[in-house]
């Protein structure tokens, strides 16, 4: 008896090297991400430079009433991008932001009280970030909030 021919793995059929599509997507159907954002149309000085740590840029906010988005892209006057916003540390009323550096900026670069600047659409209004301090309305059966309903009715263990 001869035994029957080993068997061979065959490969899924291929689409056509030429029909490739236009959007690229990954395994999990979600884009690769965006194309690199050019500079911003204009820019609003965001703060001063205070000190380097750890390669980065430590800066003290001068921004009214908004708050620079976490990633939000920092830039010099002159809109050449000089890093990204790390971390937002201080008091509300007086805060800090850190700048993780563009690859070939250097943080200890920059002198103490060097203005750093962001792109408007990157920043977030700070009532955004304060309680909120309207003062809640009766309801209007009159009823106070009272006992909760449904608890004390005997039900629970040992009674």
């Amino acid at each position: 008896k001869s035994s029957p021919p080993p068997r061979t793995r065959r490969s899924p059929a291929r689409k056509s090297e030429g029909a490739e599509s236009p959007a690229r997507v990954d395994s999990k159907g979600k884009g690769k991400g965006k194309a690199p954002l050019g500079p911003p149309d204009s820019v609003i000085e965001a703060g001063e430079t205070l000190h380097e740590c750890e390669d980065q840029l430590v800066c003290k906010c001068v921004l009214d009433q908004t708050v620079p988005y976490f990633n939000g892209r920092i830039f010099l006057e002159n809109k050449e991008q000089i890093g990204q916003v790390d971390e937002i540390l201080g008091p509300i009323n007086n805060f800090m932001f850190s700048v993780k550096m563009k690859e070939g900026m250097q943080a200890g670069s920059f002198k103490k009280g060097s203005k750093v600047w962001i792109d408007p659409n990157q920043t977030l209004p700070m009532q955004r970030f304060l309680p909120d301090l309207a003062i809640s309305k009766p309801s209007e059966s009159g009823k106070g909030k009272g006992k909760a309903k449904g608890k004390g009715k005997g039900k629970g263990k040992g009674k």
